[in-house]
């Protein structure tokens, strides 16, 4: 029998996301031209969502290997805190497209590194702890979930904008700044 666990409410759970995306997107810096935004932030918005899914997706595995399952859609999109790096991520990814494509790349580089990296650990390891086939790609997945999550948050933080190439000090990155976005729309009226 599993222990009651205090979980948010739906009413809980949506002032408790609104709250830390306003307070996120509030943190970031300088904003930019709306022309050289925008692709950045779709990159930014796109890995985010598979991140953020990705990351949603391993700690649901996670807790059924541990026993606690999901039994239908419902219960799986009920208000709930594993669902928050599903709504978090993309965020996250769009504000960090905003303020430094430089910064997105790394991030995106670093969470790919993690999942290979991860998802190969967690296989392994997986393979190490279970007699099944269950258990190597929950591993897998586990793993691959973590090592996107570190990987990205390492790319974020450890960009420094001065040091690294296409800082605000290289001329050939304030050049790229001022050029148009690399899609453009143009609507009649």
């Amino acid at each position: 029998m599993n222990a009651a666990r205090p979980t948010l409410s739906g009413g809980r759970l949506l002032r408790f996301s609104s709250t830390f995306l306003v307070l996120t997107a509030a943190g970031f810096g300088q904003p930019r031209t709306a022309a050289s935004q925008a692709v950045p932030a779709a990159y930014g918005a796109l890995s985010g969502a598979a991140a953020g899914v990705l990351v949603t997706t391993g700690i649901f595995v996670a807790k059924a290997r541990a026993g606690s399952y999901i039994y239908s859609l419902d219960d799986a999109l009920a208000p709930r805190w594993e669902l928050v790096p599903t709504l978090a991520m993309p965020v996250g990814g769009v504000m960090i497209g905003l303020d430094d494509e430089q910064r997105l790349a790394r991030s995106i580089a670093w969470g790919g590194a993690g999942f290979a990296v991860g998802g190969l650990l967690g296989y392994g390891i997986g393979d190490l702890f279970s007699d099944t086939d269950q258990g190597k790609w929950a591993g897998a997945i586990i793993g691959g979930a973590a090592g996107v999550l570190a990987g990205s948050m390492y790319g974020v933080l450890s960009y420094d904008p001065e040091k690294d190439p296409g800082g605000p000090g290289d001329p050939a990155a304030s050049a790229r700044r001022g050029a148009p976005p690399l899609l453009s729309v143009r609507l009649p009226l």
